[in-house]
């Protein structure tokens, strides 16, 4: 009945991934299915479900993601991140590097449809340099998805570490590598050939990149930058510099917004805005992610099942680098998958450097899957935008995906060696 009941679980959030159904929807239904193949009594699955719900880890998880929600919100609502876009940009006064940071600081805040947002800048950015639209998309697509490493604010990250219990900047020591392959991949195939066609078109392009102030110097953009990128520095700053959790961070950094704001006498968002960009589904997902990951631990199911398969000479490195791929290939959704199978493949009763590599290579398939996804989200609607299709910009990205298996097989080599 277990083993039933997990197969119909996994087979739901797939099916309902695909079918972009809420992650709190898929998530209730697959720890519902989960709790009632267990074989415990209704009390037992209830206490189950409340000690998920009021376990810390869950409580600052969700706190977290809804406090990235909130703050996301108020950049954007307030325009203060194409200010602060449009500062680095000015600041930078070099069209490649502007195409390669624009969307990789809107990437750092999860905005509601940030690929969109971001396209529009990269295809004004990538004029001067005569870049095909195909250029263009595969170099919003690969420069906004770097962050997803090595900032600790990124919600991959921030439930990886609240489900393996491994501290943010220990994952990030490990996961940067993956930063490099495609930022830097992505230089060399998109933009290292390309030559703007003169000097002062390569500066009108930066000074135009968020329609800034006409003649706007690059020490102006530098207070720019600084000015409506403070909210942003601060929570890194309250995060990673004072070790405070990451909600209280982030909350300080809207306060300074919201501040900068009244100071400005800017209005303030509607709260039909505010309720939108808090993401509250996402929020709710976290706590049945969480319910879930407990019945899964709790069940004998996986671990027999993973051991048999160990008898049998597959190593836990294989089933950490093929499971995620497939599950993330189909899903297009690397929180889903990583919250689903993260406490499967990389099981606390493992060493801890075995578990801390399995863990990164659950993350590294995983993402590389959804990345490479036709139903993410990013690659669709930045295609719709330069009207082209996916397959095109396949054709353009598939440096960077042997860059990705590079660091897979990295990660599966160590993995395998300690397990």
């Amino acid at each position: 009945m277990p083993v039933a009941g997990f197969i119909l679980a996994f087979a739901s959030v797939l099916y309902l991934s695909i079918k972009r159904i809420s992650i709190a929807r898929v998530m209730f239904l697959a720890t519902v299915i989960t709790a009632l193949t267990s074989g415990m009594g209704p009390s037992k699955v209830i206490s189950t479900v409340w000690g998920a719900f009021k376990d810390p880890s869950t409580l600052e998880l969700a706190a977290a993601v809804l406090a990235i929600g909130v703050f996301s919100t108020f950049m954007k609502e307030f325009s203060f991140l194409g200010r602060t876009v449009n500062g680095l940009s000015v600041f930078l006064g070099n069209v490649k590097a502007a195409i390669m940071s624009v969307p990789a600081l809107i990437g750092s805040m999860p905005v509601l449809g940030g690929a969109a947002l971001s396209a529009p800048l990269v295809d004004r950015l990538g004029e001067p340099l005569f870049l095909p639209p195909d250029v263009k998309a595969a170099a919003n697509l690969a420069f906004r998805h770097g962050v997803v490493f090595i900032f600790p604010f990124s919600p991959g990250v921030i439930l990886t570490s609240k489900i393996t219990g491994i501290p943010i900047g220990t994952l990030i020591s490990r996961l940067w590598p993956m930063s490099v392959a495609i930022w830097g991949i992505g230089y060399l195939a998109l933009l290292r050939r390309v030559k703007p066609a003169s000097a002062s078109a390569s500066s009108q392009a930066a000074a135009t990149a968020a329609q800034p102030a006409a003649g706007q110097s690059r020490f102006a953009a530098l207070v720019e930058f600084l000015t409506y990128g403070g909210p942003l520095i601060a929570a890194l700053f309250f995060g990673l510099v004072l070790k405070r959790p990451l909600w209280l961070s982030l909350a300080a950094g809207t306060l300074i917004a919201i501040a900068l704001a009244l100071f400005q006498r800017k209005p303030m968002p509607v709260r039909e805005t505010l309720l939108k960009g808090a993401n509250l589904a996402q929020v709710a997902g976290m706590f049945w992610i969480m319910a879930f990951k407990t019945f899964v631990t709790a069940s004998p199911v996986f671990p027999a099942l993973i051991a048999k398969a160990t008898l049998k000479g597959v190593s836990p490195a294989l089933m950490a680098s093929v499971i995620p791929f497939a599950f993330g290939l189909g899903s297009a959704s690397h929180t889903t998958t990583v919250g689903v199978l993260m406490p499967l493949l990389a099981p606390a009763l493992l060493p801890a450097t075995a578990r801390l590599y399995l863990t990164c290579l659950v993350y590294v398939s995983s993402f590389t899957a959804y990345f490479f996804s036709p139903l993410h989200m990013c690659q669709v609607l930045t295609c719709e935008y330069f009207k082209i299709d996916i397959p095109t910009v396949y054709r353009r990205n598939w440096p960077i995906f042997v860059g990705f298996l590079a660091v897979i097989a990295g990660f599966y080599f160590i993995a395998n060696s300690l397990t």
